[in-house]
């Protein structure tokens, strides 16, 4: 099984790219192509499914982001096209606390996943998820200092730690997380 690749991207197409890793290109199928920039060197998670008459190379921008596609597809009746179709519509964040509150309604707006699809990821999935990203925001004092701000401008605690728990730098300063925090608050 392929994990990861390291290369350089050199096209990009509507659901793919094509990695250069060391003069061999591979293409990878991923959620959102618009986030790698043409010729950046980057590391991708990558999972390798083989089918009958099909190998593919599914692509992502993080572990996280791998491990609910892997939890994902191993519901009946989501494939690796779907899952991935899922992640391209929205955060794996948002994916886990829908799942993790039972709410069908914004799984059923996600492309190809009617109500039926939607219970039964809940049914599947729910509890079983890696739900520790918000540990960081447990543990970090800015973020706990953060979380407070943000509270004074209505926002719920739960919205408030989905939205710091994408913040990756645990050495950021308190105005620059609060800011990062509002510019993802404000993209709802």
């Amino acid at each position: 099984m392929i994990s990861f690749l390291k290369g350089k991207v050199e096209i990009k197409t509507i659901d793919t790219i094509c990695l250069d890793v060391n003069g061999v290109g591979y293409e990878v199928y991923v959620a959102n192509p618009e986030k790698y920039k043409l010729y950046d060197d980057i590391m991708i998670y990558t999972y390798l499914c083989i089918r009958e008459n099909d190998t593919t190379l599914y692509g992502f921008f993080c572990k996280e982001e791998k491990e609910l596609f892997l939890k994902l597809i191993t519901v009946k009746g989501i494939g690796p096209k779907s899952a991935l179709s899922m992640l391209s519509k929205a955060d794996y964040h948002n994916i886990i606390e829908a799942i993790e509150t039972s709410n069908i309604g914004y799984l059923k707006k996600l492309p190809g996943i009617g109500p039926k699809a939607a219970g039964q990821i809940i049914l599947d999935l729910k509890g079983h998820l890696r739900t520790d990203y918000s540990v960081t925001v447990k543990e970090n004092p800015i973020f706990k200092e953060a979380k407070e701000a943000l509270k004074t401008f209505g926002f719920k605690a739960q919205e408030i730690d989905n939205a710091l728990s994408k913040i990756q730098d645990e050495n950021i300063e308190l105005n620059d997380c609060v800011f990062k925090a509002l510019q993802y608050l404000n993209t709802k």
